[in-house]
């Protein structure tokens, strides 16, 4: 991804992963991956879809946000180190990201917040770092921001899991080695969804791919960007937005939320970045046909 700007505010990619993912049809479970590809094929392969082995191309990234006076990490990827046996491409995973992350000239140490849009297991895993055999914050001048509703939600879940033994099943155990450290750290900062960090950065709710999921606007003057995390997991999506991934908590609802924001957006000026869109990542949402696509041309 080129890096995009919003009046002075600078949004690069930091890649922790990136490539082929799963069959189109276990990411989308009611997706017809040949009417999709005969739909949209020729904007969304091979980008953002196989179209030989229909394998959805996908990045685990973070949106590193720079203004005048903060630099801001959206998202935290999968992490470093971390127990993912359900998930054998993140177990005990070594990547590039800290050193992706150096190459835009920014140390874990001059972040100053780190949001996250959502608190599945690939968006918080770079909260923590394997230090001397413990987890231990990456960014340790960074206030983590958690959206009120998202942070209730996992808590509660992950306190009755601890009591019922299964703590290490339930999103893949990422609380307890990329969450909780952060809270015993004193460093998480528990906010409602409409959170505003200044008048050019607020959180607005996204329910549905998790119950207090949120997007990140960033607007100065007329330029205007939204990061929207999983709210669009897939590109595929624009073709046909009625598909909810099988992650989602309420698929129902995070339809309702994905076809409010395509609608709201679509053939508008907003810069659209996902958490799982490769290379490139950024574009405007236009119609195409009776349906949807990126435009990349930004």
């Amino acid at each position: 991804m080129k890096t995009q700007t919003i009046g002075n505010i600078r949004v690069d990619r930091v890649v922790d992963m990136e490539g082929k993912f799963a069959a189109l049809d276990f990411l989308l479970p009611e997706s017809n991956p040949a009417e999709i590809i005969a739909q949209a094929g020729d904007w969304l392969c091979p980008n953002f879809l196989d179209a030989d082995d229909q394998h959805v191309m996908m990045s685990f990234h973070s949106l590193l946000i720079r203004t005048d006076r903060h630099t801001i990490l959206v998202d935290s990827c999968i992490g470093d180190d971390k127990e993912r046996p359900n998930r054998l491409p993140w177990h005990h995973k070594k990547g590039p990201f800290l050193d992706n992350l150096r190459a835009q000239g920014v140390q874990p140490e001059d972040i100053d917040y780190v949001m996250c849009t959502h608190m599945h297991g690939d968006h918080v895993g770079w909260n923590t770092q394997l230090v001397d055999g413990r987890w231990v914050p990456t960014f340790p001048n960074a206030k983590y921001v958690f959206a009120r509703k998202e942070f209730e939600f996992w808590e509660k879940e992950n306190y009755q899991a601890q009591q019922e033994g299964r703590e290490a099943e339930l999103n893949h155990g990422c609380w307890f080695d990329s969450v909780l450290p952060v809270i015993e750290a004193g460093k998480h900062q528990v906010v409602d969804s409409d959170f505003a960090l200044d008048d050019s950065l607020w959180l607005e709710p996204a329910e549905g791919h998790t119950p207090g999921a949120v997007i990140l606007h960033a607007k100065q003057a007329d330029d205007h960007a939204i990061m929207v995390g999983d709210m669009l997991h897939t590109a595929a999506q624009l073709a046909q937005p009625s598909l909810s991934s099988r992650f989602c908590w309420d698929p129902v609802m995070s339809r309702e939320t994905r076809t409010r924001v395509i609608d709201q957006y679509c053939e508008t000026n907003t810069t659209i970045l996902t958490a799982h869109f490769p290379s490139p990542t950024a574009g405007r949402i236009i119609r195409n046909g009776d349906a949807f696509k990126l435009d990349l041309e930004i």
